[in-house]
């Protein structure tokens, strides 16, 4: 099928959620709901600290996203101040409905500190999320993403540039790993075993050196 990359935009929060949803089921994030989830995706769209693209089919509509941000600490205090009011009771409605999500609110708000470390400064950014339609798979278009994320985070000035992946999950590491991640150390957010992987996007650069975690 045709499909083409553009940025991410506020209207295609909605498509780029439930592209989450599907891609993610059962995680913190998306048991928080489509409401939080829509609007996190829209505010990712304006956020300074935030680069974003998606696939879109002939229709406009978005078929795939990638996200990535040069400060994540920022993107949730954002998305506190700009949208916290009218995400009050959706969240609440979801805590109420699963009280375990309590630690998951607050593992959120450290989220920042306990992924980057020490690492993190000016130059390091994290990729947060990437994800296509089924009917997308196979066709290039995640790669394309990923390559038009990489262009808009040196475009920032952003020269190494991380992510976490769940230990378990067999082909999101093989596709960071073919993109010259390496994993760093261990960690675990909501109460799953996690990985911490970088990668330097300086022009010419070898992959950093693998850690002692087994990849």
């Amino acid at each position: 099928m045709a499909w083409s990359i553009a940025q991410l935009r506020p209207e295609h929060a909605a498509a780029a959620a439930e592209l989450h949803r599907q891609g993610q089921p059962g995680t913190f994030l998306t048991r928080l709901g489509a409401s939080f989830l829509t609007a996190l995706y829209a505010q990712m769209a304006q956020s300074p600290v935030c680069v974003g693209v998606v696939a879109l089919d002939d229709a406009g509509q978005a078929i795939g996203v990638a996200v990535g941000s040069t400060d994540t600490n920022a993107v949730f205090k954002e998305m506190i101040l700009r949208r916290g009011l009218r995400l009050v009771w959706p969240v609440a409605g979801a805590v109420l409905r699963d009280p375990g999500l309590v630690r998951g609110v607050l593992q959120t708000l450290l989220y920042p500190e306990q992924a980057g470390g020490d690492e993190v400064g000016d130059d390091v950014g994290e990729f947060l999320y990437i994800g296509i339609a089924p009917q997308l798979r196979g066709q290039g278009a995640g790669q394309a993403l990923y390559e038009a994320l990489v262009e808009g985070m040196r475009a920032r000035g952003i020269r190494r540039l991380g992510l976490v992946v769940e230990a378990s999950n067999a082909g999101a590491r093989r596709f960071h790993e073919r993109n010259g991640y390496r994993p760093q150390r261990e960690l675990t957010m909501y109460g799953r075993p996690m990985l911490w992987y970088e990668v330097s996007l300086a022009e010419g650069d070898a992959p950093p050196p693998a850690s002692s975690i087994e990849a």
